[in-house]
């Protein structure tokens, strides 16, 4: 799901899953009125004229524009050996290098091309976000797989809220944490940026789990800063884990799953939807199940009349 805060303009980034040729069109559905954009390709393709022994190092027929952060996934289009999937980690001139050497030797004998899929929009308030909603979208696309092409559509959903939940986690606050995390960045990656993402998304999940039942998300959490060190804990599990040091990533997850207990135990939200703390909304206990959450712990249990039209809450006397 893709989260975008109301009333602000969002650059909108779709990279292709593999080779694509034509228009690359963005639709959302739901909105005042419907969008229907063309993207425009973040970078035109390069011609490779030489590739050196290490197989990493590639030169390019014109001298391109220096590589920027979100451009690294691209493809190495051949004539002859197909296609490649590969991530650059640098371009200078009529010089790129790849983050890691091919599988094997290529022919260049014939056209060979570096293609940077990666395709852009900005969606702004007047088309989209100035409404709180879920929207759907679809990207559609022309896959270029050789003698034969084929038209592929990805599918997603748009969330337009007022706070969408980051607890602001960036790389050096994780390595400023977690000083020996920094030498553990892998060759593909220039920061920690991927992990943090997906420990995001964990920690969020977390928390929708104990907000769901009053019909609240993650979105509606004032104090999200207040989960950045369990977030960080996550972060460092998941490195851990890429890295097959199991017994360390088993005692961050228990250091994870501690704090967002401890975090939960005094959360500010948003229940009325209007952007102000009010009075009842700090402060709030989301631990141990909802409060009108009542079970019966007997076997057997038949509800009365009265339980039938009456809610418990907890701490209720009898």
């Amino acid at each position: 799901m893709i989260k975008i805060a109301r009333d602000d303009d969002y650059l909108y980034e779709w990279t292709a899953p593999r080779p694509t040729t034509g228009t690359v069109t963005l639709q959302v559905f739901g909105a005042s009125a419907a969008i229907s954009v063309a993207l425009t390709q973040s970078r035109t393709n390069s011609s490779i004229t030489a590739i050196a022994s290490d197989r990493r190092t590639l030169t390019l027929q014109v001298a391109a524009d220096p590589l920027q952060a979100d451009q690294q996934r691209a493809f190495i289009i051949t004539s002859g050996d197909t296609y490649f999937s590969v991530t650059l980690s640098r371009i200078v001139g009529t010089t790129a290098i790849l983050a890691e050497p091919l599988p094997r030797e290529i022919d260049l004998t014939t056209a060979a091309t570096l293609h940077v899929p990666m395709y852009y929009t900005t969606l702004t308030a007047a088309q989209l976000t100035d409404t709180d909603g879920y929207y759907s979208y679809s990207v559609s696309y022309t896959a270029d797989l050789g003698d034969q092409n084929r038209e592929q559509t990805e599918k997603g959903v748009i969330k337009v809220t007022l706070r969408p939940f980051d607890t602001g986690l960036d790389h050096a606050t994780l390595v400023r944490t977690f000083a020996q995390l920094a030498d553990m960045v892998p060759r593909r990656q220039s920061d920690f940026a991927p992990q943090i993402a997906a420990a995001l998304d964990e920690v969020a999940m977390h928390i929708r789990s104990h907000l769901l039942a009053d019909n609240l998300t993650e979105d509606e959490v004032f104090n999200a800063t207040s989960f950045q060190l369990a977030h960080a804990y996550c972060s460092a599990a998941l490195i851990y884990e890429q890295s097959a040091q199991l017994d360390m990533a088993e005692a961050m997850r228990a250091r994870c799953s501690d704090l967002l207990v401890r975090a939960l135990e005094a959360v500010a939200l948003d229940i009325d939807g209007d952007g102000v703390i009010d009075e009842g909304e700090s402060n709030i206990s989301q631990t141990g199940g909802s409060a009108t959450d009542f079970r019966a712990s007997w076997r057997g249990f038949i509800k009365s009349e009265n339980d039938k039209f009456f809610t418990p809450g907890r701490g209720m006397k009898h």
